[in-house]
């Protein structure tokens, strides 16, 4: 979900397009998240699936490096925006 949010605009931050500007887009990442969290917590999901209830730690931990994916791709857009600012 990272990677869809960072894909949004090749050069624009995402702050500068708005968090909630696609009203489409934010209910197919919310609907992405939860079916996610119900294959990890929800018991029949759980067996169908053969997954295990994640721990706090765990959540946050895949938080964190899952969403390195965004922050890395923000960085790189802000640095192309400031070397097009430059070379002008």
């Amino acid at each position: 979900m990272w990677n869809a949010l960072s894909c949004r605009s090749q050069t624009k931050s995402v702050f500068s397009i708005g968090l909630f500007s696609n009203k489409m887009f934010l209910i197919a990442v919310t609907l992405s998240v939860v079916g996610q969290l119900l294959v990890v917590y929800f018991p029949p999901l759980q067996s169908i699936f053969q997954t295990e209830a994640l721990t706090l730690w765990d959540m946050f931990t895949l938080t964190l490096l899952t969403s390195s994916v965004w922050v890395i791709s923000e960085i790189k857009k802000l640095l192309e925006r400031l070397l097009e600012q430059r070379g002008r």
